[in-house]
C-alpha cells in the first residue's frame, strides 16, 4: 500500500463521543458558507433542502473518521441496499440523496441526520427477529427524512438562532453514542422545553410509523413487523432498568403498538422470507462481538466436530470466528461448503476471499470472481475483493482498470478511494493518486492534508485533458471551506 496514508491525519480514529463539540466548531465555520438563518430568524424561511444536505455532510465527515464506524464492505453494502429497496418504494424519497451506514456499538438504536444519513447501531440489526423487523426501523427513519422532521421540529420555536441548530444537532449526534446525554443536551437547546415541541416529536413518531408501513409493504416486506420489533424493545427493556436507547430518541407510547397493529390490517398479508444475506450479516456483525469469547468458540467448535452445524448463521458465525483466529484452512472448508450450498451468493464469494487473501492464496479465487463479475459487473462488494487480489498478484492495471470502471458509483465510499489510490500508487500514475487520495480525505474532513494532496495533483503531469479543471474545482472547494473555518474561529 502506498505510504501517502501514513502521513494523514485521516488515520487518526476520531471517538463518536467526542463528535458533537468538534462538530459545533466545524458546524458553525460551515454555518457561513452555508448561509444559515441569522440569529433571531427563524428557520422555516432559509434552511433549505440543499443547506440541510450541506449539514449532513458535514456530520458525516465527522462521523467518517470515527472508530466507531463499521467499514465493513459486507455489512455496509447490505444495509445500503436494504435501504436502497426502502427509497425505491417511497415516492418522497426518489428525489433525495440517502446514505445507510452501521455504528459499531451493542446497544439498540437507529437516528436519522440531515441530508438523508441514516445511521443503525449494529445491537439493532443483531435484535431484530427477522429482516422485515429491520426493515420497518430503517423505513422509519426514512420517513423522518422525507417528512423534514429535524427541520420541522426547528421551525416550532418562533425565534431559532444559529446555537439552537447547531445545538440540537451537535446532541443529535451524541445521542448516537449516549441517548441519554444527547436528549438531556437536547433539553437544554431547547430551553423552555415547550409541550408544543414534545407533541410535535410524538406527531413526527406517528407519522413516520405511517409511512413506513407503507413502504414496507410496497417493498415486499411484512407490515406486521413494525409491532413486532415494538415489542421486542418492550421485552428488552422489561427486566432492565434502562430501557433500550432507541426508545429515548423514539419514544414508544402504549397505543403506538396497537396502532401498528391496527394500520398493518390495511395491507395485504406477506409471509417475508428472510434472505440470506440477513442471516449472515447478523453472525457477521456477532463475529465480531464474540471474537474473544473463548467458550462460545469452544462450543462451536464441539458442534463442529460432531456435525452439528446445520444453522446457515452458526456455520457462518463459526467460519468468521476461525478466521479471526488466523485458522484459514478450516474457515476456507466451511465456507467452500457454504457457497456450494448458496452458489453465485456474493457475500459468502467475498468472505471466502478475504480468508484466501489473508493466506496468500487469493489467486485462487480469481476464476469464481471474475465470472461472477460478468454476471454482477456492478458489485462493490465483488469489484473490491477481485481489486485486491488483483493487487497482490502483481495484477495492478487490472486492479486499477476495474476500480475507475465504477469509481463514480462508489465516489462516497472511503474504502474504494482508498484502495483506488493504493491501485494507482502501484502503477505509477502519480498525478490520479494524488487526486484520489485528496478526494479521500476530502471525505473524511481532514481539510488541511486534502488541499495539500490536490496542490500536488494540480502540479504533476496527467494524461487526462480534463483532470486541471476538476482538480482545480476540488481545490476551490477545500480552500472555500478552509476559509470558512478560519472565520469561524476569528469571530469566536
Amino acid at each position: 500500500m502506498s505510504n501517502i496514508f501514513l502521513h494523514s491525519k485521516a488515520s487518526k480514529a476520531l471517538r463518536v463521543l467526542s463528535l458533537s463539540s468538534t462538530l459545533l466548531a466545524h458546524s458553525a465555520a460551515g454555518a457561513a458558507s452555508l448561509d444559515l438563518p441569522k440569529i433571531g430568524e427563524t428557520a422555516g424561511s432559509t434552511l433549505s433542502v440543499a443547506k440541510e444536505q450541506q449539514i449532513g455532510d458535514q456530520i458525516m465527515r465527522q462521523i467518517r473518521r470515527s472508530e466507531y464506524l463499521m467499514k465493513d464492505p459486507i455489512v455496509t453494502d447490505y444495509i445500503q441496499q436494504l435501504g436502497y429497496r426502502l427509497v425505491a418504494a417511497n415516492p418522497d424519497a426518489l428525489g433525495r440523496q440517502f446514505q445507510f451506514f452501521v455504528i459499531q456499538e451493542n446497544s439498540i438504536n437507529a437516528f436519522a441526520l440531515p441530508g438523508g444519513y441514516i445511521g443503525l447501531h449494529s445491537g439493532l440489526i443483531t435484535a431484530s427477529q427477522s429482516e422485515s423487523e429491520l426493515a420497518s426501523v430503517v423505513g422509519h427513519e426514512v420517513a423522518h427524512v422525507t417528512q423534514r422532521h429535524l427541520a420541522r421540529r426547528l421551525e416550532a420555536q418562533n425565534e431559532l438562532s444559529i446555537p439552537s441548530i447547531l445545538g440540537l444537532i451537535g446532541s443529535v449526534l451524541a445521542a448516537t453514542q449516549d441517548p441519554e446525554a444527547g436528549m438531556a443536551g437536547i433539553a437544554a437547546t431547547q430551553a423552555a422545553g415547550k409541550q408544543s415541541i414534545i407533541n410535535h416529536t410524538r406527531d413526527n413518531e406517528k407519522e413516520a410509523d405511517r409511512i413506513g408501513i407503507t413502504m414496507l409493504s410496497s417493498a415486499g416486506f411484512d407490515v406486521r413487523a413494525a409491532a413486532d420489533f415494538f415489542e421486542t424493545l418492550q421485552n428488552a427493556s422489561r427486566y432492565t432498568f434502562k430501557p433500550p436507547e432507541i426508545l429515548l430518541t423514539h419514544p414508544l407510547s402504549r397505543n403506538r403498538i396497537a396502532a401498528a397493529r391496527e394500520r398493518a390490517e390495511l395491507y395485504p398479508e406477506v409471509e417475508h422470507q428472510d434472505s440470506v444475506d440477513y442471516r449472515l450479516v447478523k453472525s457477521r456483525i456477532e463475529s465480531k462481538t464474540l471474537i474473544n469469547d473463548k467458550e462460545k468458540f469452544r462450543q462451536l467448535t464441539a458442534k463442529a466436530q460432531s456435525d452439528k452445524l446445520s444453522d446457515l448463521g452458526e456455520r457462518y458465525l463459526y467460519a468468521e470466528l476461525l478466521k479471526s483466529k488466523g485458522r484459514f484452512n478450516p474457515a476456507i472448508k466451511v465456507l467452500t461448503s457454504l457457497y456450494k450450498n448458496n452458489e453465485g451468493n456474493q457475500l459468502l464469494l467475498f468472505s471466502l476471499a478475504e480468508a484466501h487473501l489473508a493466506q496468500d492464496s487469493g489467486a485462487e479465487m480469481l476464476p469464481l470472481l471474475e465470472t461472477q463479475l460478468i454476471k454482477h459487473p456492478d458489485s462493490t462488494k465483488l469489484i473490491l475483493a477481485t481489486s485486491e487480489i488483483y493487487l497482490k498478484t502483481d495484477k495492478v492495471d487490472k486492479a486499477e482498470k476495474l476500480l475507475l470502471r465504477y469509481v463514480d458509483v462508489n465516489r462516497n465510499n472511503p474504502n474504494y478511494l482508498k484502495l483506488l489510490a493504493e491501485a494507482q500508487a502501484e502503477a505509477g500514475h502519480t498525478p490520479e493518486m494524488y487526486e484520489t487520495t485528496g478526494q479521500y480525505l476530502l471525505l473524511l474532513g481532514d481539510l488541511r492534508t486534502a488541499k495539500q494532496h490536490f496542490e500536488l495533483a494540480l502540479h504533476a503531469t496527467s494524461e487526462d485533458p480534463y483532470a486541471q479543471t476538476r482538480i482545480q474545482a476540488r481545490l476551490e472547494e477545500v480552500k472555500q471551506k478552509m476559509r470558512a473555518q478560519l472565520e469561524a474561529k476569528t469571530r469566536r
